[in-house]
């Protein structure tokens, strides 16, 4: 991995996992009858919506051009609640996310709803850039609470080849964006059988794959609406020496 240039469909994964916990408005209702995938997009939209936090460790492995990179870590998403109890959309809401790469070399991403920050411990360097910025990808839209998964994709039915390799996840959905997008040809999930995702694969239009495989997920495990522990989440001071870059 590259650690101080991260690949846009890599962060466009992450804002797709982070997009799944912002409650979206509801879709009109639809001429034609609902496929199943369908359902079970809308199922997984639902069910991430209603958390207030997530916690996993994970694996990641990128392949292109023959070659192979992994790195692991472990993250952590947040969002408040409103005043009924329930997650909050929108810019008030400031939902949060925080990677911590372990391997290769140690990395911390942090979206605080405002700006994302890339620190490389390899590199000294800490890259700073406005969260708005993503705006122009389709991923980003979610991020807001005014996109549904199936606004901009479409649900299809995996491969047989896929459907072969559920181990440990019963149940498999293929996200194919509607219009093109320059980073994703398509991502595949796999989920088990409470509707929670235990792996990811993002293709690009040039075939290269990254693979996201989660463990010790916990759900709801942080304490909700507590401004304390989202200051917890977006805290970083990086180390002196750091190059600080502002984009």
């Amino acid at each position: 991995m590259s650690p101080h240039c991260l690949p846009k469909r890599v962060l466009s994964l992450w804002v797709i996992l982070l997009a799944l916990l912002v409650p979206c408005r509801p879709l009109p209702a639809q001429e034609s009858p609902e496929t199943e995938t369908e359902a079970l997009a809308r199922r997984l939209q639902h069910v991430y919506a209603g958390l207030t936090s997530l916690t996993f460790d994970f694996q990641q492995v990128t392949r292109t051009g023959g070659r192979e990179r992994s790195g692991q870590g472990n993250a952590v998403f947040y969002k408040p609640l409103t005043t009924a109890g329930k997650p909050e959309a929108g810019e008030r809401s400031r939902s949060v996310m925080r990677w911590n790469y372990t391997e290769p070399d140690r990395q911390v991403i942090i979206n605080d709803g405002r700006t994302l920050s890339i620190y490389t411990e390899k590199d000294q360097q800490l890259i700073r850039t406005p969260a708005k910025e993503l705006e122009s990808d389709i991923t980003y839209a979610f991020f807001a609470g005014t996109r549904n998964l199936l606004d901009d994709f479409e649900a299809q039915a995996p491969a047989e080849e896929v459907l072969a390799s559920r181990v440990g996840a019963p149940r498999t959905l293929l996200l194919v964006p509607r219009t093109p997008h320059n980073q994703i040809k398509s991502v595949q999930i796999w989920l088990d059988e409470r509707d929670i995702i235990q792996r990811l694969l993002l293709t690009d239009h040039f075939d290269a794959e990254t693979e996201l495989l989660f463990s010790r997920i916990m759900l709801n495990s942080l304490p909700p609406d507590d401004p304390r522990q989202i200051e917890e989440i977006i805290s970083f001071q990086p180390p002196a020496g750091t190059e600080v870059i502002t984009r």
